[in-house]
């Protein structure tokens, strides 16, 4: 997990500040609202066993996203 947190610190400090560098202000933003739209449809756990090829992954993802919404609200309930 170690690992994992470097990897992501190391993305937020460096490779995502280069990356709006090169990014105008409108395209980051559009980039920005299509990476929110997409999260809402992918799905939120790992589903090793499901297919890895399109267009089944496509079916597969869309159908197990809103399960495991689902699945994470009632983790959450009840705080």
């Amino acid at each position: 997990m170690s690992e994992l947190a470097e990897h992501i610190m190391e993305e937020e400090a460096e490779d995502l500040p280069r990356l709006e560098k090169c990014l105008g202000t409108s395209e980051s933003e559009a980039l920005a609202r299509s990476f929110t739209r997409t999260k809402k449809f992918v799905p939120t756990r790992s589903h090793p066993a499901a297919p890895d090829k399109p267009p089944f992954e496509t079916v597969v993802g869309m159908m197990a996203a809103p399960l495991d919404k689902l699945s994470d609200m009632f983790r959450k309930f009840p705080e």
